[in-house]
């Protein structure tokens, strides 16, 4: 009922960011044939063939097909599986704690706001779906390791399959085997040598590896390239390991933050909001502070309250990946990456506020008692008003960007994003303030100069575009696209010998530039004929959204 609270306010919720692309506008989930969701990217054609989540394709075919496309069984659907997570995080907490912190744990993890991303978007049910699993399989795993049952290889195999389903559900579900090391230091009893423990538990963690090679080499033979997920976020662009360990070393509050007192949320965590690190600083200083009291609480708690350092080490694990020090990724911080982990912190704050509150409310008499219940139902209500509150905001695209323009000021994907949904309401003059406010905050994205480019063109505004196609292509000279679009503007303002020569230029870069041939003859013979401004008709240009490899 807590988890219901906190995101029952989503129901109305549309079709916003990912989801456009992805199940929207994405005719391969639009259907029961779903074989071929297991040979193609999770993102559908022009976007780069980048990551693979069949499972989750197949979760959003299933559900396009039994709602017809409508948002709101969408919306239903990530409402229950955030009721059944909250379920799992306590199936889990359950074997590790008493009924009374087992529910806290499960409580302050149903309300808490830092879960409203992975709620209100279609896309991200895969979050969803992964903690789930693996909060019931790590429940599973202790339960047979404390009753000291053999590891057989019947059981290690089904183990493995639903491992490799997780996986397949979301590339972040391969941390398992580091959240069932977590249990075995922590929170499960055996008395052999760790060597002959090792030993034991070899066949399944070999078993667990091999699954874990079975997902990577069957995105590989869909998708081809490297094991990395996509695009390398702007802050990390260009550093080393030492560059990124620094940078997310200043990232260490912000989760701290996150898990701790989520009152202030935001869609987007950008360069400005979080820039890269070249040397230490404050908030390098405050996240190694951080690290350290981290580490050491979890050090003493190991044998007073194990649980508390159990929660800690999971919390670690699930943080391993979108830390980007080995493997840099597209994402610095978001939210909805944290959904993991919060399982860790969830657990460990429900063992830790047990501990200081129990004594309190048994020996603190009626004001003890009272003051107690008053305190945790206060906290409880306040995350759920939260979340309530902010899954409001994620209600469409307007209502998203224009709040983030206001919670991340620094964002400048918040103002490219917020300009766009102004150029289509009519609201030019608003919208070109906003695209400026972005170029000041990044010039280094090239999308932004050409979205705004392009903006301009549909409004008739040549004359302005090709001051941001021409630093566009500054950036990208070999965007077919961005080239076209150019040469399309100074054809329709009479420019013919550049816009031929442009052209040229163009066609040079990729061996898919046949309109662009055209062009230039169409440029040709327009100035051959002396065509006044405005009088050429073209054919559609080509269309290259893809960045440039």
């Amino acid at each position: 009922m807590l988890a219901l609270a906190a995101s029952l306010t989503s129901i109305g919720n549309s079709f916003i960011q990912d989801d456009l692309p992805i199940v929207r506008m994405n005719a391969e989930v639009h259907s029961l044939h779903l074989w071929h969701l297991f040979t193609h990217s999770y993102w559908p054609d022009p976007y780069p063939r980048e990551l693979y989540r069949p499972l989750t394709s197949v979760l959003l075919s299933l559900e396009w097909v039994a709602g017809g496309g409508w948002p709101l069984l969408y919306r239903l659907v990530s409402i229950l599986l955030y009721m059944v997570a909250t379920w799992a995080v306590y199936r889990l907490a359950r074997r590790l704690l008493d009924p009374g912190p087992a529910w806290l744990a499960a409580a302050l993890f149903a309300v808490d706001p830092v879960h409203v991303e992975a709620i209100a978007l279609a896309v991200n049910q895969a979050e969803l779906v992964v903690a789930t699993l693996l909060c019931l399989m790590t429940a599973w795993y202790i339960d047979r390791r404390r009753r000291g049952d053999p590891l057989t290889w019947r059981w290690i195999t089904a183990f493995a399959a639903c491992y490799l389903a997780a996986a397949l559900f979301k590339e972040h579900a391969l941390l398992l085997p580091g959240l069932l090391a977590a249990a075995e230091l922590t929170v499960i009893s055996d008395d052999r040598p760790w060597l002959s423990r090792a030993r034991a538990l070899r066949p399944l963690y070999l078993t667990l590896v091999l699954a874990a090679v079975c997902s990577i080499g069957a995105r590989t033979l869909a998708l081809g390239g490297d094991v990395r997920g996509s695009f390398i976020a702007e802050a990390l662009t260009g550093l080393g390991v030492g560059g990124r360990a620094l940078t997310m070393l200043g990232v260490v509050p912000y989760w701290a933050r996150l898990f701790l007192w989520p009152a202030h949320l935001q869609a987007d965590y950008s360069p400005q909001e979080i820039v890269a690190a070249t040397h230490w600083g404050t908030m390098q200083s405050l996240g190694a502070l951080i690290l350290v009291v981290t580490c050491a609480a979890a050090w003493y708690a190991r044998r007073r309250l194990p649980t508390l350092t159990f929660g800690i080490l999971w919390t670690a694990v699930g943080l391993f990946l979108v830390s980007n020090v080995l493997i840099p990724t597209g994402i610095v911080l978001a939210e909805r990456t944290l959904f993991l982990a919060t399982v860790g912190v969830a657990i460990g704050a429900g063992a830790l506020l047990w501990r200081i509150g129990e004594p309190i409310y048994r020996r603190g008499g009626s004001l003890g008692r009272i003051g107690t219940m008053l305190a945790l139902m206060a906290l409880l209500v306040a995350g759920a008003v939260r979340s309530a509150f902010r899954e409001l905001v994620w209600r469409d695209n307007l209502s998203l960007w224009s709040h983030t323009v206001v919670d991340a000021p620094l964002s400048y994907r918040g103002h490219e994003a917020y300009g766009a949904i102004l150029f289509e309401a009519g609201e030019q003059h608003q919208a070109e303030l906003q695209y400026q406010e972005s170029l000041g905050l990044f010039q280094k994205a090239w999308t932004i100069w050409l979205n705004f480019a392009d903006r301009l063109r549909e409004h008739g505004r040549c004359d302005a575009a090709l001051y941001y196609y021409g630093r566009a292509l500054e950036l990208t000279p070999n965007h077919l696209g961005a080239r076209a679009s150019e040469v399309a503007c100074l054809i329709d303002m009479g420019d013919y010998r550049k816009a031929a020569a442009e052209a040229r230029q163009g066609a040079g870069y990729s061996v898919r530039s046949g309109a662009l041939g055209i062009y230039a003859h169409i440029a040709d013979s327009a100035w051959q004929a002396h065509a006044p401004p405005h009088s050429v008709r073209l054919p559609p240009p080509p269309t290259d959204s893809a960045p440039p490899r």
